[in-house]
């Protein structure tokens, strides 16, 4: 009996140590982005997912997929996309969103959990161009102003929240932008291009708001490593005899320490310090490694896929330290109050439920609540999901059909794909140019919904005439659904 009663207590000291990790213990995190040039295809897709293997991250943002995402990363091999976020990961992925900037949750080991985000800036005007063609640094900077820094401040604003709840935050992508710490008077002297000191606008509000420059922070000296992730070329060698170049992409963080950071491009390249060929992109990608100690997770609850087909298994996955509390997985109809009644659910096993499948013979295509909670029926998370009509096609409609100039004008849609930037575009009527939209506002990476176009989103009332609402994907100038309207006379 003694024998036995020795055995279970040390079987039982050994299960806990192993279900319970030090809080302390620091993981290293992989984490990439790339810029893959117009949904990746420009060159090859494949070479695309050649240079994320030589990179090896364990994640990667994703600028200009163009819905390349979940594909990139069934390439891999990845079970996990956000394509909200435009973020693949070897690790499970759930959805965050603080103050209306999306971001993805990462749980790097059990029960431990990242924050990361990726935003893609507008392009035009771009500065360094103003500075080649002579503009002052009032112009340069008003260009900032006018072109990037209102998409730029709400992940400025938001995401240090993120930080204060002790979740260490990392933030990539393309700013479109230059850093304030390479356009010193030391830079003046070492690149022709750099022709005065500049404060950009962008990596300055970054850093205020307590960002790391995870480049710099391992490469202080610009003149020594500049960095230049723009331009290899289009593809390389091939770059435009008027071209600037610089380094516009980067990798931020609160909270996680960079312990390196390496630019990846052609081989060859400045500062390339890992060299794929041919190289598939017009921008060099980024790879950082951090040293993170994860935070406790929060209660956290995800659906995979986001996007569900009928008579397509789908999974509620949780995240949580109370896993012995939880009670009841449940699907809701969207909005659901806390105390409404499931239309299918599946009680919570502590022994073996961190994850439930359910089917769709309940549910036709719409929106639903995916919820979890604890025993009392307290929900502890909730999240939104589709359920998609395979034979539905992408659709657009303007609320009416004749509206007068200068009143706003309502755009509904439906059976979008969800992409981080699908969008809605107004156009005049049968112009065949997609570049010529004459307003957009995006989706909000919804399947369907509804935004209103005001005066403001045109610079000024659309004139008197027929036009085009046009449902596009993320953010490329593929039409996925059109509609007519008119607009009067005041």
């Amino acid at each position: 009996m003694r024998l036995k009663q020795i055995l279970s207590g040390f079987l039982l000291a050994c299960a806990v140590a192993i279900a319970a990790p030090a809080a302390a213990e620091s993981v290293k995190l992989k984490v990439m982005i790339f810029n893959i040039w117009r949904s990746g295809v420009q060159l090859s897709l494949q070479q695309v997912v050649t240079a994320i293997k030589a990179a090896d991250p364990d994640i990667v943002a994703l600028q200009e997929p163009e819905g390349n995402s979940r594909r990139i990363a069934d390439m891999l091999g990845w079970a996990y996309a956000d394509e909200r976020v435009h973020l693949i990961s070897r690790f499970p992925l759930y959805m965050g969103t603080q103050d209306d900037v999306h971001f993805s949750y990462v749980e790097v080991r059990r029960g431990g959990m990242v924050a990361v985000s990726n935003l893609h800036l507008p392009s035009d005007a771009y500065g360094p161009e103003l500075v080649r063609d002579g503009k002052t640094v009032e112009d340069v900077l008003q260009g900032e102003a006018d072109n990037r820094m209102y998409m730029l401040e709400p992940y400025a604003a938001a995401l240090p929240k993120v930080a204060t709840t002790g979740i260490p935050v990392i933030l990539g992508g393309d700013f479109n932008s230059p850093s304030h710490l390479d356009w010193t008077e030391a830079m003046t002297k070492a690149r022709p291009a750099v022709k005065y000191p500049v404060e950009w606008p962008e990596s300055k509000l970054m850093a205020d708001s307590g960002f790391v420059d995870s480049y710099r922070a391992v490469h202080p000296d610009p003149v020594a490593k500049p960095g230049l992730t723009w331009t290899p070329g289009y593809p390389h060698p091939f770059v435009r005899p008027t071209e600037t170049h610089d380094r516009i992409d980067y990798i931020y963080s609160i909270g996680a320490k960079a312990v390196e950071s390496r630019v990846v491009g052609e081989g060859g390249g400045p500062d390339v310090e890992i060299g794929v060929d041919p190289w598939p992109a017009d921008h060099r990608a980024l790879l950082t490694t951090f040293e993170i100690e994860p935070a406790p997770t929060p209660d956290l609850i995800t659906v995979e896929p986001r996007l569900v087909k009928p008579g397509e298994v789908f999974i509620l996955r949780v995240a949580t330290q109370k896993q012995e509390k939880l009670g009841v997985f449940g699907i809701y109809p969207p909005g659901a109050a806390e105390d409404a009644a499931p239309i299918t659910s599946l009680p919570c096993d502590p022994a073996d439920h961190l994850a439930a499948p359910f089917g769709t013979a309940r549910l036709q295509p719409g929106e639903y609540l995916a919820a979890v909670s604890d025993a009392n029926g307290k929900r502890l998370a909730s999240v939104p999901f589709w359920v998609t009509d395979p034979a539905a096609k992408p659709g657009i409609a303007v609320a009416q059909a004749s509206v007068k100039s200068g009143d706003p004008v309502e755009v509904s849609w439906s059976a979008a794909p969800g992409n981080k930037f699908d969008w809605l575009g107004i156009y005049n009527a049968d112009d065949p140019d997609l570049y010529n939209y004459l307003g957009y506002l995006y989706t909000n990476a919804t399947v369907a919904g509804t935004a209103t176009f005001t005066t403001e989103d045109f610079g000024e009332a659309l004139p008197p005439g027929d036009y085009e609402a046009r449902l596009m994907r993320d953010d490329a100038y593929v039409e996925l659904a059109i509609t007519r309207f008119t607009v009067t006379a005041p």
